[in-house]
Formats: C-alpha cells, structure tokens, sequence
C-alpha cells in the first residue's frame, strides 16, 4: 500500500506541476464563474463541490511529496556534515528538535560567524 501511495502521489504531484493541469484549474474556475453568473443552484453547487473536491485531493498529495523530498534532501545534508571534518557532528538530525532549540542554535552559529569574521578581519589588517 506504501509504495502505490508514493507512486500515486509522485505521479499527481509531477502532474500538478504540468501545463495541463493550469488549463484544467483555469477551465474549473472558469466553470465556477459561470456557474455564480448562471444563478443556478444546482449549478453553483456542482461547482463548489467539484472545486472543494480537487482542492482537498491536491493538498494531502502535494503535502505527501513535499515531506518525502524534505526527508530526502535532509538525508543528503547530513551525509555531507557527517563527510566533512569541520562541520559539527551535532547538527545531524536537527529537524527533529524542539523550534526553541533550533532557534537557539541558529542564533549561537551567527555569533560564531560573527566572531570568525572579526577574526578573520583581524589576520588580514595584520598582514
């Protein structure tokens, strides 16, 4: 079931990102317009049904795509921290902790820039 879930959603997810897929919204909205300017109920609600449906099939399955690239490209940062000798070993696996803890590492990183730059600054007006 996992893997018909990510071919399924890979698929609509490349799929939405197609030119035929503008058309289609831009033809569903276009329906919908009528449909307001018709003043048909029936009508007007056949609209908003079929654009509250595609609305709510699109959101999980883009979602769904969009975490899997996220986790994807985490794994690669963290395949390249734990490759490279001056990287912090301890930023591996940051996405899992708490937004104050990210915040506050991020914060201690800019100072640490902060104080590299002067140092650095420091070398070259010497030299």
């Amino acid at each position: 079931m996992g893997n018909f879930f990510n071919k399924f959603t890979t698929g609509c997810a490349r799929f939405a990102g197609k030119p035929a897929m503008l058309i289609m919204c831009a033809l569903l909205a276009v329906t919908g317009i009528a449909a307001y300017l018709s003043g048909d109920e029936l009508f007007i609600s056949g609209a908003n049904i079929s654009i509250s449906i595609v609305t709510l099939l699109l959101l999980p399955i883009l979602q769904a795509t969009q975490n899997r690239d996220g986790a994807a490209l985490q794994a690669k940062i963290d395949e390249l921290i734990k490759a490279s000798g001056k990287a912090r070993d301890d930023l591996i696996g940051l996405e899992n902790r708490a937004e104050a803890e990210i915040e506050r590492i991020r914060l201690d990183e800019g100072q640490r820039a902060k104080r590299r730059e002067k140092r650095q600054g420091f070398h070259k007006t010497r030299q």
